[in-house]
């Protein structure tokens, strides 16, 4: 009896460890909500999409500001402005 109680213990504690050394998922990294309203092109600093394991599949634009909208990546000025912030980011250096 005493050995089952021990086993029985050690078991608990191993499926913890697994439980605890699984994957960290970080909620602050997903999206709850999307914004209807079209973000003015000028503003935004940057994007980047939502990790695949987010319930919600969007396209996160960082403004001027530091706020962060979440939109949503079907919709067609998303396209637009993410192909514009790229044009405006990736400038090439002229080498003198």
């Amino acid at each position: 009896m005493r050995n089952l109680c021990a086993l029985l213990f050690v078991l608990l504690l191993c499926s913890l460890q697994l439980v605890s050394s699984g994957p960290h998922l970080n909620p602050a990294d997903c999206c709850y909500e999307l914004t209807q309203m079209k973000l003015p092109l000028k503003r935004i600093v940057s994007y980047n999409r939502t990790r695949s394991d987010c319930s919600i599949k969007a396209v996160v634009f960082k403004m001027i500001s530091g706020k962060m909208y979440c939109v949503d990546p079907a919709s067609d000025w998303v396209n637009d402005h993410k192909k514009a912030v790229d044009q405006r980011t990736n400038v090439p250096a002229t080498g003198n």
